[in-house]
C-alpha cells in the first residue's frame, strides 16, 4: 500500500470532467468534510449553459487543460465517455492530481501498463476507479456472512434494461466493450466477495437482440472464471434486456445458499430453511460512500480498502475475457501483479 501525503481537512479541491454521470461525482465532493469543486468541464455547449446558472460561483469551462494548469486542484473526476478517460488519466498523474474514474480505467491493457507505470513513480497519488456495487447494504451483508473457502460457484447476472443508451455515443465509439461497460461491475463484485483473483476465462457473446439497430457491437455476453481454489464463476451482461436494471447474484456453498433476486432476497441452509435478508438494495444513497470513502483515506490518511493493486487486477481480467470471447476459447489471464 503505497503511503499518501496528508492533505488538511479542507484542502480537497476537486475538478469534474463530465456532467452526466459526473453530478454524483459532484454531490459526493463537493462540501464533503470541507472539500470542495473548484471547476467542471463540460463539452455540451447546452449543459455550460445550465450549469452557469445552476452553479455561479463555480468556474465552469469546454477546456480540460484549465484542470491541469491549475495547481490548487489536487483531485480530478472523470466522468467522461470511456474513450477519452486514458488521455486524462495520463494528463491528471504527469500534473500530481488524485484520480477518481468512472469505469473503465481506461480499454487497451497497453494503457493499463503505462496508467501502472506512471503511478508508480507518483507514491503520494491515489486512484479510485467508481465500482459502486462495493458499498451496496446487501452485498456488504453477503461478504460479511458468507465462507469464501466454502462457495464453489457463483452467479453474477447484470440486466442493464436501458437499452437506449446503447445507441447514443457507444454507437459510436470504436472500441466500445461490454466487457468493459458492463459486465466489470459483476466481475468486481465477484473478486471482492471472494478476495480473491481467477486464473483463467472463456467467453462467448452475440448482438442478436441489436443486429437491426446501428449498434454493431456485442449486446450480450457469457463469461466463466475459474478461481484458485477451483471455484467457478459465470457472468452475464445483458446491455439489450427488457427488464429493469437489476443486479442478480447467487452464491453457492456446501450448506448454505444466498440469492439476491428481482423476486425478493433470500439464505437457504442444508436445514431446508430459508431466510429473507432485508439489507437495502439498490440502496441508491449509498452510492457515494465509495468516493467519500476514498476521500476519508486522502484526507485522514486511513487505509483504501479498494486498493488500486485490486483494480489493476480487476481491470487485467476484463481484458483477458475480452481475448476469449475474441479467440472463442478459454486462456489464461495474466496479471501485472504476481
Amino acid at each position: 500500500m503505497k503511503k499518501i501525503n496528508k492533505i488538511p481537512k479542507n484542502k480537497i479541491k476537486a475538478a469534474i470532467i463530465g456532467m452526466g454521470i459526473g453530478q454524483k461525482h459532484f454531490e459526493a465532493i463537493n462540501n464533503y468534510k470541507g472539500s470542495k469543486v473548484l471547476l467542471i468541464c463540460e463539452k455540451d455547449k447546452k449543459k455550460i449553459l445550465k450549469l452557469k446558472k445552476k452553479y455561479p460561483k463555480i468556474n465552469i469551462t469546454e477546456n480540460e487543460y484549465e484542470i491541469y494548469k491549475n495547481k490548487e486542484i489536487n483531485l480530478v473526476s472523470i466522468a467522461s465517455y470511456d474513450e477519452d478517460h486514458y488521455s486524462q488519466i495520463i494528463k491528471s498523474i504527469k500534473h500530481n492530481k488524485n484520480l477518481i474514474i468512472e469505469k473503465p480505467m481506461c480499454l487497451k491493457l497497453g494503457q493499463l501498463k503505462k496508467i501502472n507505470k506512471l503511478l508508480s513513480q507518483k507514491k503520494n497519488l491515489y486512484l479510485l476507479s467508481n465500482l459502486v456495487l462495493r458499498v451496496n447494504s446487501r452485498f456488504l451483508y453477503f461478504k460479511k456472512i458468507i465462507n469464501r473457502n466454502k462457495v464453489y460457484y457463483l452467479e453474477a447476472d447484470y440486466d442493464w434494461g436501458r437499452v437506449h443508451k446503447l445507441y447514443e455515443w457507444r454507437a459510436n465509439q470504436k472500441n466500445y466493450s461490454i466487457t468493459l461497460g458492463a459486465a466489470i461491475h459483476m466481475i468486481d463484485l465477484a473478486m471482492w466477495l471472494l478476495n480473491d483473483r481467477p486464473t483463467s476465462v472463456i467467453a462467448f457473446g452475440n448482438n442478436n437482440a441489436t443486429i437491426r439497430t446501428k449498434f454493431k457491437k456485442l449486446s450480450f455476453a457469457v463469461y466463466i472464471f475459474k478461481f484458485p481454489n477451483n471455484t467457478i464463476l459465470k457472468v452475464t451482461a445483458n446491455s439489450a434486456s427488457v427488464h429493469d436494471h437489476f443486479h442478480h447474484l447467487k452464491i453457492y456453498e456446501n450448506k448454505n445458499s444466498y440469492v439476491n433476486s428481482y423476486l425478493g432476497s433470500y439464505s437457504f441452509n442444508s436445514q431446508k430453511k430459508y431466510f429473507k435478508i432485508k439489507q437495502n438494495y439498490p440502496d441508491k444513497k449509498n452510492r457515494k460512500n465509495l468516493i467519500r470513502n476514498f476521500l476519508d483515506n486522502i484526507i485522514q490518511n486511513k487505509k483504501q480498502e479498494f486498493s488500486f493493486k485490486n483494480q489493476i487486477d480487476l481491470m487485467s481480467a476484463c481484458f483477458f475475457a475480452d481475448r476469449s470471447m475474441n479467440s472463442g476459447r478459454e486462456i489464461k489471464i495474466k496479471y501485472l501483479y504476481k
